[in-house]
């Protein structure tokens, strides 16, 4: 176990080990992760017979759409069925501007689900456009949407010395500790959250990926604070992206937001074993 020494004494922080107990997940997504996985047996149904037919065609186009309809329920099961992660990776990286901070990864498997639904539905479309042009619309709307997705992957949040940085698929966003006003365990639109809500600073960067599909580079930093967005103050991380313990994540924050003396520790493997013991109690 790690030792710390001579350190002024630290504020205790509630700890709940599941704030999401009462999480109930949207009846339209259960509905749609239903129905999505009743026509994908239906179709795979089809192309089976198709096979017994011996028509090749039917049959092919029949295994493209179970593949594309099974990745869209395997998607929408996760997000019902198991809306957050467990374990307790972590590691020691840099954020935008190379600071170290103590950082938890975005999921693997939810980037599997999306990405291969998004590429396997914008092939389909590129494949039926000759056949049905007005599909090239939609082909351009989820091709964009896969290229953001894989160019902002793998999306993080880091702890700072100096605040906190999320590296979302949409937003980029880097919050001083001053600034923040609390850590709040909740839900939005039926997606259980982490929201860090912070009031206006000189010191906050944010970045959106829509604004700019460039090389990335640095955050843009606001010359005022008044020039700051309501929701530029509001730093929201959705809990099914994250691939570790949501619970963990939110008291490493409470924990360090209370604990100023404690965080010059997040440049260094002492916070990964602090949180991973959740020696919250030890100086």
């Amino acid at each position: 176990m790690t030792l710390y020494f001579d350190l002024p004494r630290t504020t205790p922080v509630s700890a709940d080990p599941s704030p999401w107990r009462n999480y109930e997940p949207s009846p339209r997504l259960v509905h749609a992760a239903v129905g999505t996985g009743l026509l994908s047996v239906l179709i795979l149904a089809a192309g089976v017979w198709s096979l017994i037919l011996r028509d090749a065609t039917a049959a092919l186009a029949c295994g493209v759409a179970v593949l594309i309809l099974g990745h869209l329920f395997g998607l929408l099961l996760r997000l019902w069925v198991h809306p957050y992660n467990t374990g307790d990776r972590m590691r020691i990286a840099g954020i935008d501007d190379g600071s170290p901070g103590l950082t938890f990864g975005y999921s693997g498997r939810l980037y599997y689900w999306y990405a291969g639904f998004l590429t396997l539905l914008t092939i389909a479309q590129l494949a039926l456009i000759t056949s049905a042009p007005p599909l090239a619309a939609g082909a351009l709307l989820t091709g964009t949407t896969l290229v953001v997705l894989l160019r902002r992957a793998p999306g993080r949040l880091a702890l700072t010395p100096d605040g906190v940085y999320h590296h979302g698929i949409w937003t980029q966003q880097f919050t001083p500790w001053e600034a923040i006003h609390a850590i709040a365990a909740g839900e939005h639109a039926h997606i259980p959250v982490i929201g860090i809500p912070a009031g206006p600073s000189p010191e906050t960067r944010t970045r959106h990926t829509l604004s700019r599909l460039s090389k990335p580079r640095a955050l843009s930093r606001p010359p005022k604070p008044r020039t700051l967005s309501r929701a530029s103050e509001q730093m929201t991380i959705q809990v099914p992206w994250l691939a570790v313990d949501p619970a963990l994540v939110l008291q490493a924050l409470r924990w360090y937001h209370a604990n100023p003396t404690h965080r010059f520790e997040l440049s260094y493997q002492i916070a990964v074993d602090r949180t991973r013991q959740r020696a919250w109690h030890l100086h």
